[in-house]
């Protein structure tokens, strides 16, 4: 099975009226020149498909979508280096002038406007061909509800049109969240009543892919009847299954596995991806400076952006496969003229242990001094991300990465379904139960639920617990704690670089200042900023 190859392409017609101002017209491209027939539609739609890579980063946007799904929870807080602390703080500089505000919203408008320019330029161009004109719409309208969606969940309400914007526009309206999700939900039934149910390229949008971010979207507006049906419906119906063990689901020549619904597609080719995917940076400890370690293409290029709480850390069991799936907590010395007396290459030179060692283990190590128990854990120093790890990049200090960005595998499905049937308008503890043990069986490297550690009942902690930990680093924590209502209370009891500051308005981000400033219309600020 074939990525789908995305190209990325900037034209005249395709550029929003948020950020037409930047814009400068170095040929004679035009969308009215190339998207006229089927392989320009192709081109077009292939294009939209980049705008949530563009958002997880690339040259242009390295940090900003990161910072913005995973810094300030109750999960992870700052590591020791990079500029945007302050969206763990939630200090003043967190404010509407913020370069990391800015970046998503012009990205996922310029995607909306690319799939608002196919869909209007296709019929036209696919008159001769139904079968593919049905597929490309189908397509379009699922990515541009599904780019609406990550606008909505960051922004709140978001100016909506679905029409191509072609010149420069400064009127806008923020569209209430009653008829913003509407819309949604609307893009993105349309998709999943005509999408296939596989695609021939990995990384194109599938029924299921719709389905499931329409379960996605009814979590967020409390609908947990329709949450519920879908979920199931792709539990029972997709065909998907649970790899297993969990450490294989990372396996970076396993990515195209029986567990992904929908993932973001990067390349190993740096000439595709304009920078790819640059999680592994940010998830890695300053190593490379301690006894017996240096720099290496293996171990990565710490930048040490995100570091994991202690609440994160102590929720895993000592069974729980994920713990050892998803943290790195020992590295091995490949530096012989800093090693300790004792650490040959290939020792241990670093160990972070999760049960704490006493001083007195520690000498008894010769790399005693490098052992870091979960309370000398520093900024510089915590366990590692391996979901991320790039040891196949082209040099030592290479920023690019080809990690594909899994938007939704079975695992969250399950808990997508244990969630909204605790919650909906019937409760069904037994199936919230049945689907919350299904995560944790995998999770523990059991078939007998008798033998996991014993919850009774799901509810909201419930599932936000198995949710830190079964996606620990893949940018659903603070989603999920805005539309718990979470936010604020964890941060506050799990998170002290943010805790003093944090307020309820944090849970949307400043609409960005050039936005009102360029608007001809009112164009309100998000409350608080």
């Amino acid at each position: 099975m074939k990525k789908i190859s995305l190209i990325l392409i900037a034209l005249v017609a395709f550029s929003s009226c948020e950020d037409i101002l930047e814009e400068e017209l170095t040929g004679d491209l035009t969308a009215d020149g190339v998207f006229t027939d089927e392989v320009g539609i192709d081109f077009a739609l292939n294009g939209a498909y980049s705008t949530l890579g563009t958002f997880i980063g690339n040259n242009e946007n390295r940090e900003a979508g990161w910072t913005i799904i995973t810094m300030g929870t109750d999960t992870y807080t700052n590591g020791a280096d990079g500029g945007n602390k302050h969206f763990n703080s939630y200090n003043s500089d967190l404010n509407a002038s913020s370069d990391i505000v800015r970046r998503p919203w012009n990205v996922f408008y310029r995607g909306i406007n690319a799939t608002n320019g196919v869909i209007g330029r296709a019929p036209e161009a696919l008159a001769d061909n139904p079968e593919k004109l049905s597929s490309v719409i189908a397509q379009a309208r699922f990515l541009r509800g599904y780019y609406y969606f990550w606008l909505a969940k960051i922004y709140g309400p978001v100016h909506y049109t679905d029409e191509e914007t072609i010149g420069a526009e400064s009127e806008a309206t923020r569209m209430p969240l009653d008829q913003l999700y509407a819309k949604i939900i609307e893009d993105l039934d349309f998709a999943a009543q005509n999408l296939p149910t596989s695609q021939a390229d990995f990384g194109r949008a599938t029924s299921w892919a719709a389905k499931a971010t329409l379960a996605d979207v009814h979590l967020h507006r409390n609908n947990y009847d329709e949450a519920a049906a879908l979920s199931e419906d792709i539990i029972n119906n997709g065909g998907f299954s649970l790899v297993t063990p969990v450490a294989d689901l990372w396996s970076l020549t396993n990515e195209e596995n029986s567990e992904v619904i929908f993932s973001t597609q990067f390349s190993d080719d740096l000439e595709l991806d304009n920078g790819g995917n640059p999680a592994h940076l940010f998830f890695l400890m300053e190593y490379d400076k301690l006894p017996g370690m240096k720099r290496s293409v293996e171990n990565g290029r710490p930048w040490k952006r995100f570091k994991p709480t202690s609440y994160l850390l102590e929720l895993y069991e000592m069974e729980d496969e994920r713990y050892e799936a998803s943290f790195t907590s020992a590295w091995f010395s490949n530096n012989p003229d800093s090693a300790p007396a004792g650490v040959m290459p290939g020792d241990t030179a670093v160990y972070l242990p999760r049960v704490a060692f006493t001083q007195g283990e520690k000498d008894a190590k010769p790399y005693g001094a490098s052992i870091y128990n979960r309370d000398e854990l520093t900024e510089k120093v915590f366990p590692a991300s391996k979901k991320w790890v790039q040891p196949n990049r082209a040099s030592t200090n290479e920023p690019a990465a080809g990690r594909d960005f899994i938007a939704y595998r079975l695992a969250e499905i399950y808990l997508f379904a244990s969630e909204a049937n605790a919650l909906k308008s019937s409760p069904d503890q037994t199936k919230a139960l049945e689907y919350l043990n299904e995560v944790r069986m995998r999770a523990y490297g059991v078939t007998d639920i008798g033998t996991l550690p014993v919850i009774a009942a799901v509810d909201i902690d419930v599932v936000l617990e198995e949710r830190a930990k079964e996606h620990a680093q893949e940018g659903k924590r603070w989603f999920d704690l805005v539309r718990t209502g979470k936010l604020v209370e964890r941060v506050q009891m799990h998170n002290p670089a943010g805790a003093a500051s944090i307020q309820p308005y944090h849970t949307l981000r400043p609409i960005p200042l050039d936005q009102i400033d360029r608007t001809s219309t009112d164009f309100a600020q998000n409350p608080g900023y």
